[in-house]
């Protein structure tokens, strides 16, 4: 790297180069490439960046010129491409000024930027590792057909689609939250929630202000547990951007989960995610708690399963419950399943002190939006 700074000063583009140089060494680095992107936009963008880390000056710039061309509206990919056109004019200046001029701006591209190359880094650790963040949070479901998994520290959007050995992920999406991170607590505070949750409904171009792009899933949010724990708020919808740009800053929204419009599609009409959908809103994957977890989640789910058995208030199918741990909350499982009257069971099961047993602290009902109804 030394070398590589050495020529770099000698350079005619020293002041740019230098501070694409410095902006790429403080990002993670490994030798591999990974090569299951979401979108040919993200893929197109981590070439580029990639050149720009190896100080590959054509190859960064035929790439951002490239990528720039074809999506107009993506304000990073328009960004890189200014600053390297100015440094091959041999106005390396520009891009300093530029910066210091629109800092606010500049900077949230960057962590953009940040975000996806992050993502690289963790899709070459993880490689056989795919099932790790569902294996965190899903100990057992009902009928759904699909799962959504939300990672708000990397910025990503997990779909899982149940087949008959279990659940694998068809895709994911890079995502924008909260001005203010995650951990909502009161209405207007700009942080998105953390929590299982359920899709309420689809709101489609035509309903939506331009704000929300060409759709919006509308989510429970306060869920039963929130409302129990004080929280309040409302408005919390996975959504699209509006036209005028193709993606929005990590930190962006006012508290929703936000997508780029053709990964909003793609879960509108490719996937077609239903009312009841669960969406899993996590602060991190935490790989390593994975296996030291597992014993008690066996035990929760042999807790719960004894207990339904043997109350006496409704009928209960096994086939029918779904167990989740619910992130942001030390030793807490949702569990859910339906009852007669069109209605659904909620219940929040908790470890009782340190190694205590497993107890309900928690139940609800809620009118059950979809599936056969329990007779």
């Amino acid at each position: 790297m030394n070398r590589f700074l050495q020529k770099v000063r000698e350079s005619k583009s020293c002041q740019a180069w230098s501070f694409l140089v410095v902006f790429f060494c403080c990002l993670p680095w490994s030798a591999s490439m990974a090569e299951d992107f979401v979108s040919l936009p993200e893929k197109k963008l981590i070439t580029g960046l990639n050149a720009i880390k190896n100080l590959s000056f054509n190859e960064a710039f035929y790439d951002m010129q490239d990528l720039a061309k074809n999506m107009p509206k993506y304000q990073l990919a328009q960004l890189m491409k200014a600053d390297l056109y100015a440094i091959k004019a041999g106005k390396s200046e520009w891009v300093t000024q530029k910066r210091t001029a629109h800092a606010r701006k500049s900077n949230a591209l960057l962590s953009e930027a940040k975000v996806r190359w992050q993502r690289k880094a963790d899709l070459e650790r993880s490689r056989g590792d795919w099932d790790a963040l569902l294996a965190q949070y899903v100990l057992k479901t009902s009928h759904e057909p699909y799962l959504v998994i939300v990672d708000s520290a990397a910025h990503r959007l997990y779909l899982y689609q149940k087949n008959e050995n279990g659940y694998e992920e068809v895709a994911n999406y890079y995502v924008s939250i909260g001005q203010k991170g995650v951990g909502k607590q009161v209405r207007g505070d700009l942080k998105t929630p953390i929590g299982i949750y359920k899709v309420e409904k689809e709101l489609s171009d035509s309903k939506l202000p331009e704000l929300y792009g060409v759709a919006a899933l509308t989510l429970n949010y306060p869920n039963s547990w929130d409302k129990q724990k004080g929280r309040t708020g409302s408005g919390i919808w996975l959504h699209g951007t509006p036209r005028s740009t193709y993606s929005r800053p990590p930190l962006a929204s006012r508290g929703c989960v936000v997508l780029n419009n053709p990964a909003m599609q793609t879960l509108i009409y490719q996937y077609r995610l239903a009312p009841a959908t669960p969406v899993i809103i996590a602060q991190s994957a935490q790989r390593s708690l994975i296996d030291r977890n597992y014993e008690d989640k066996q035990q929760v789910l042999s807790q719960i399963n004894q207990w339904l058995r043997s109350q006496q208030n409704y009928q209960v199918d096994w086939s029918r419950v779904s167990v989740f741990a619910y992130p942001g909350e030390q030793g807490v499982y949702y569990v859910s399943f339906p009852v007669k009257g069109g209605k659904l069971v909620e219940q929040y099961w908790q470890r009782q002190g340190v190694s205590g047993s497993w107890q309900m602290v928690y139940e609800t009902f809620q009118k059950s939006k979809v599936g056969p109804q329990v007779s």
